[in-house]
């Protein structure tokens, strides 16, 4: 009896959550009142934080100049473990100097 009573209060819970009996292949009501998971990008925030960084990059190398920009690096590369971490992200790399010689004409 304990037993039957279980079942019959967990149908009753599911009841009141809006289930039922459902066919097999059919749209029934717990497909329309159960939330649904979405999955979080991860690649497209990651990707968009290392365009804005090689971005900044090449706008301060555009607006430094190449000789100005080194100097600046090398002033990094002397100082604390901080700086120099700093100096090796910033450093000059191809897609930095394409992305300056672009951008360079239009600062001016």
């Amino acid at each position: 009896m304990q037993n039957f009573a279980g079942r019959i209060r967990r149908i009753e819970k599911i009841h009141r959550k809006g289930g039922g009996f459902e066919a097999a292949g059919t749209l029934g009501q717990s497909f329309y009142t159960r939330t649904k998971r979405t999955r979080r990008p991860v690649l497209r925030p990651a990707l968009t934080v290392l365009t804005v960084f090689l971005v900044f990059k090449a706008m301060t190398l555009a607006h430094l100049g190449s000789a100005d920009y080194t100097a600046r690096l090398d002033g990094l590369r002397t100082g604390n473990t901080v700086q120099q971490v700093g100096a090796h992200l910033m450093a000059i790399d191809p897609i930095t100097q394409a992305a300056a010689a672009g951008i360079r004409p239009l600062l001016r």
